[in-house]
């Protein structure tokens, strides 16, 4: 692992923070995602369009393995949208990003990375610290609480679980370019994802609460779109450098941050109990990777 690819990935995971925060703090959470999704796009047009003679060097497989990585982290961000509804940032945030996880796993069936014992380890440790963060939730709270409480945690796991399909698919299409396709790669990525999730969006939304949303809290969309921007740029050019189990592992960094955050921005409980299962968390991600 280099310093570049270190810092692109580090600076990724502060950024993938950033636009966490800002769908956190908005009312209609999946209509925000699509706002900032519109934001992101329009912020990289001009690059797009700056190489817009070598689009047509783009490997075919690349566009494909784009529309499939497009379509799962799709679905990741509805799902994460779903978990921040009802869900406390300090217990949503770790659970959806739970991908190393899965990676491993997917990256050894289809890109022949090798999973080793202590990447096994990684996966227990990961998988305890998971359950230890909403632990004392179902033992202290009454049953229709806890039957409450469980919708977040699925739809957090959930958008894990879609995230780590997207991100092989990603790999393998990023794998394929040269640095100065990255930007028409994620273009056409973020113009798929958009594709995708107004088909869901405007299914449900009227024209009215789309509009009442940019009105309402358009410094906040712009800033989410920067920092979701940010996030996707630089997560790709530290995958370009390093393994993708190494880079997705990486990006966790903001996990045990999410819990203090939870705590000082929300005034969100267990935070101790939430500090500990978030550092097994880290830990067991850090193992997945030896």
């Amino acid at each position: 692992m280099n310093i570049q690819a270190l810092f692109f990935i580090f600076i990724s995971a502060l950024f993938h923070m950033g636009w966490n925060l800002c769908v956190k703090n908005s009312p209609q959470k999946q209509i925000f995602i699509w706002w900032m999704f519109v934001t992101t796009l329009i912020l990289f047009l001009p690059l797009a369009l700056w190489h817009l003679p070598i689009w047509k060097t783009m490997p075919l497989s690349s566009v494909f393995a784009c529309l499939g990585a497009s379509l799962m982290y799709s679905f990741y961000q509805l799902c994460t949208g779903k978990a921040y509804q009802k869900g406390e940032l300090s217990l949503v945030y770790p659970l959806t990003n739970l991908t190393p996880l899965f990676v491993p796993i997917w990256a050894s069936w289809f890109l022949g990375e090798y999973l080793s014992l202590s990447g096994i380890t990684g996966i227990f440790l990961t998988t305890f610290g998971a359950i230890l963060l909403q632990w004392e939730r179902k033992s202290t709270s009454s049953s229709k609480q806890v039957k409450k409480d469980k919708k977040p945690v699925f739809w957090a796991l959930a958008a894990s679980l879609f995230a780590s399909i997207g991100s092989v698919f990603d790999k393998a299409g990023v794998d394929r370019l040269s640095a100065p396709l990255v930007y028409p790669y994620i273009t056409l990525m973020i113009f798929f994802m958009l594709s995708f999730l107004s088909i869901v969006v405007w299914k449900k939304s009227s024209s009215t609460a789309m509009l009442a949303e940019i009105k309402k809290l358009p410094g906040q969309i712009f800033l989410g779109g920067v920092f979701l921007a940010g996030s996707v740029l630089f997560f790709r050019y530290g995958m370009k450098v390093c393994p993708i189990s190494y880079a997705v592992a990486l990006r966790k960094a903001g996990i045990v941050l999410s819990v203090w955050l939870g705590a000082i921005i929300y005034r969100e409980s267990q935070i101790a109990l939430r500090t500990v299962a978030s550092v097994i968390i880290v830990v067991g991600i850090l193992l997945l990777r030896m």
